[in-house]
């Protein structure tokens, strides 16, 4: 029987994924088969602090990036960025 809840080989994009809620679900992500996270955040520092609990987590398939989700336009731009480099 298939593993219903299996993401192996998948990417994820979870927004604010940094820390709190957005990192604890990254981390059930990989724990199901993640093959890469992607996370975003709207800083430079809230993206180091995510890439640096990730690693302190020992997930090294990370991709950060900034972007403000409540612009549309950083979206489509992130989503481009996104789309060519994965």
């Amino acid at each position: 029987m298939a593993n219903i809840f299996s993401l192996e080989g998948k990417n994820a994009w979870i927004t604010g994924a940094s820390y709190g809620i957005g990192f604890n679900i990254a981390k059930a992500f990989v724990a199901a088969g993640i093959k890469t996270i992607i996370f975003n955040d709207r800083n430079e520092e809230a993206l180091q602090r995510g890439l640096d609990n990730y690693k302190e987590a020992g997930i090294k398939n990370v991709k950060g990036y900034i972007c403000d989700v409540t612009d549309e336009n950083a979206v489509k731009a992130l989503v481009a960025t996104i789309r060519v480099e994965s």
